[in-house]
């Protein structure tokens, strides 16, 4: 059996490494003494650097997000009844165009009411027949719209598509308004806030 053994080191506090060879050619790493090695600084602990958030730092993260969070909160709220109300004003002039090219169409009157009518009431509100459901139109209207000026849930248009007289829709969620006005000959302008 063959054995090499290296000189012991000169410096005071390196590890001497004794290397023994044998037959199958392993290798074997032996040390002297643990403690000269500890004193060099080999460790077979590994110290890794702390990560993360402290609690403090995770409290405060939440305080301030949920401060920014009351803050956007009141106009998260306007934004999504602008959208209802927009939502509701883009149906009532799609039902407006409907109605109307009905009427031109059939060269009949047609009717158009508010979903705050029935359908009964509708047909006779608009004095069409509640069978002939092909003239008879109704706008609905999100959740929690509605039309403030009672007089305007309805409205008829002649043979030709034009109306009597124009007629203003309000409509109204919360604290905002919508204003869809619909003129002579079928026209329609929408307007946030009340109608001039």
């Amino acid at each position: 059996m063959q054995q090499a053994h290296f000189s012991e080191p000169s410096a005071p506090y390196s590890c001497e490494v004794l290397l023994l060879r044998k037959k199958r050619c392993f290798a074997y790493l032996y040390t002297r003494s643990i403690a000269t090695c500890l004193r060099v600084g080999v460790s077979n602990t590994r110290r890794f650097p702390s990560s993360g958030f402290t609690l403090v730092e995770l409290i405060v993260t939440i305080a301030v997000v949920a401060i920014i969070a009351l803050m956007a909160a009141p106009s998260f709220a306007t934004m999504y009844s602008r959208q209802k109300l927009e939502s509701s004003a883009r149906e009532l002039v799609m039902k407006i165009s409907e109605a109307r090219s009905q009427a031109v169409l059939l060269r009949q009157t047609t009717g158009l009411c508010l979903a705050s009518l029935s359908d009964a009431d509708c047909a006779a509100a608009v004095a069409i027949p509640k069978e002939e459901t092909q003239r008879i139109f109704i706008a609905r209207l999100e959740n929690g719209v509605t039309s403030t000026n009672a007089s305007s849930t309805n409205l008829n248009f002649r043979r030709n598509g034009s109306l009597a007289a124009q007629k203003d829709f309000i409509l109204q969620r919360q604290n905002l308004f919508y204003c869809v006005r619909v003129g002579v000959i079928g026209d329609t302008i929408i307007k946030e806030g009340a109608c001039p």
